[in-house]
C-alpha cells in the first residue's frame, strides 16, 4: 500500500492525530528497533490508526485513543484463508509470544488479530510514553505473526 500525503485536517481532532502521528513518525525514524521492522511514514495520518504494510498475509495497523488512553496494534487480514490458518493453527503460539491475549475478529471479507495496550498519555501529553508503547508492541506482535512453524505438528 502506498504512503500518499493525506487529507486536509477539517476539525481539531483530524488536527491533533495528524499532528500526533507526525511525532510518532519522527520519533520512530530515529529508532533502529523500529526501522529495521518498519519503513517510517513521511506524513501524519488525519485518523485514529496508521497502517504498515509488511507484505502479504496482512498489514500491521496501529490505532489510539485519547480518551481510553489505549493503543490498539492489529495483525489485519485481507485474506480470510490467511487469517483461518493464523487463527486456527498458531493462535497458541502467537499469543504466547506477544505475551497477550489477542481480540480475534473475522468478518465477511476481512480479518484482525489486535492486541490491547495502555499509556499515559492525552490529546496533549504523554505522547512520548505512547511511542515507546506502540514501538514495542509493533515489533512484537510483527515478530510473533512472522513465526513460521517448522513441518513437525508440534511446533505448531
Amino acid at each position: 500500500m502506498a504512503i500518499k500525503k493525506p487529507n486536509k485536517p477539517e476539525t481539531l481532532l483530524q488536527s491533533t492525530y495528524q499532528k500526533f502521528w507526525q511525532e510518532f513518525n519522527i520519533f520512530s525514524a530515529a529508532d533502529d528497533t523500529f526501522c529495521k521492522e518498519f519503513n517510517p511514514h513521511p506524513y501524519g495520518s488525519i485518523r485514529s490508526y496508521q497502517d504498515y504494510s509488511i507484505g502479504e498475509p496482512y498489514a500491521i495497523c496501529v490505532g489510539i485513543s485519547f480518551k481510553k488512553h489505549e493503543i490498539r496494534t492489529s495483525a489485519y487480514f485481507g485474506n480470510l484463508e490467511a487469517y483461518l490458518f493464523y487463527s486456527e493453527m498458531l493462535k497458541g503460539r502467537i499469543e504466547r509470544n506477544v505475551g497477550k491475549r489477542l481480540k480475534w475478529t473475522s468478518h465477511q471479507t476481512k480479518a484482525s488479530a489486535v492486541l490491547y495496550d495502555e499509556a499515559d498519555f492525552d490529546e496533549n501529553h504523554g505522547w512520548e510514553n505512547a511511542f515507546q508503547v506502540i514501538i514495542n508492541d509493533m515489533c512484537t506482535m510483527k515478530r510473533a505473526f512472522n513465526w513460521v512453524p517448522s513441518k513437525r505438528t508440534n511446533d505448531i
